[in-house]
């Protein structure tokens, strides 16, 4: 079954032919919008919870009024997932701000899941730098075109991500995924105030602590590659997917390493236990 069948629109379950703004809408022009994308598995949202109040913080931060409280948006999200039948997807949120005439607009609606192939995860994969800086990091806006471009330097180069690099040479995030990177036995992670914080990313570093891994947040130079002895990406499709070459050169001995594969087989465990619960404290229809 393709999907989706139904889109949510503030609520109101529409067909995804009638899910749309006119060109004239001035939201296009000022990428006036938040986003957010979400992990169904086995009819459970992997953190409901966390990406809708991330929803709300990438709202206030560029003072956009959502149409509805965070308890509404849930039901409306689960309304949504029964009405197109699905169990596993990937759910997309798109909150619009207001315009003349207009109140804000939430459009909510599945896709079919991230597929990647299982040894791009044992093998690891690669990726290309990019020099640009999100215009607000900690808005998960429609402003992306920094993002785009990055992805698209990437898949002109065969690789799979793009790697956004700031003024000051420091790498700060993957173009849909955050970076983490091991130098001396330590896991590094870019400042918070620098980047937009991950869901899994945040997962996972509780998840190092628990394992006794070593963490710190601070800027990641490019200019230290030659130094670092492991990377990986993370992202809500991804989880944990070992980084082993950027722009052509190896990182490290250019295979996952240790603390990589045991952050990997660590959030797998804890990602099929909060499935296997069905997330209790998550908001519930």
């Amino acid at each position: 079954m393709a999907l989706p069948q139904l889109v949510s629109r503030n609520g109101r379950l529409i067909a995804p032919a009638d899910a749309h703004i006119s060109i004239f809408n001035p939201v296009i022009f000022g990428a006036f919008g938040v986003y957010e994308s979400i992990q169904l598995c086995q009819g459970v949202c992997f953190r409901l919870d966390d990406h809708l109040q991330r929803l709300a913080d990438s709202a206030a931060a560029i003072d956009l009024e959502l149409p509805a409280g965070l308890e509404t948006i849930g039901r409306w999200t689960h309304a949504v997932i029964a009405a197109n039948g699905c169990r596993d997807a990937l759910i997309r949120m798109f909150a619009l701000g207001p315009t003349a005439g207009n109140a804000p607009e939430l459009f909510i609606w599945p896709e079919a899941p991230r597929a990647f192939p299982p040894e791009l995860f044992q093998q690891g994969v690669g990726a290309v730098t990019f020099q640009g800086e999100r215009a607000l990091p900690h808005a998960k806006s429609l402003n992306t075109l920094v993002n785009h471009l990055a992805r698209t330097r990437a898949q002109k180069a065969g690789e799979h991500e793009g790697l956004l690099v700031d003024r000051h040479g420091c790498v700060t995030e993957g173009s849909t995924s955050n970076l983490f990177v091991v130098q001396a036995g330590v896991l590094l992670t870019a400042p918070a105030e620098d980047v937009l914080a991950g869901v899994t990313q945040l997962e996972l570093l509780g998840l190092a602590r628990d394992l006794a891994v070593p963490v710190e947040e601070r800027p990641l130079p490019l200019a230290d590659l030659a130094r670092w002895q492991e990377a990986f990406l993370s992202s809500t499709s991804r989880h944990v997917l070992p980084l082993v070459r950027i722009d052509g050169q190896p990182v490290g001995d250019g295979r996952p390493g240790p603390i990589t594969r045991r952050l990997q087989a660590a959030f797998e465990r804890h990602f099929l236990a909060e499935i296997q619960r069905g997330q209790p404290g998550s908001t519930l229809p």
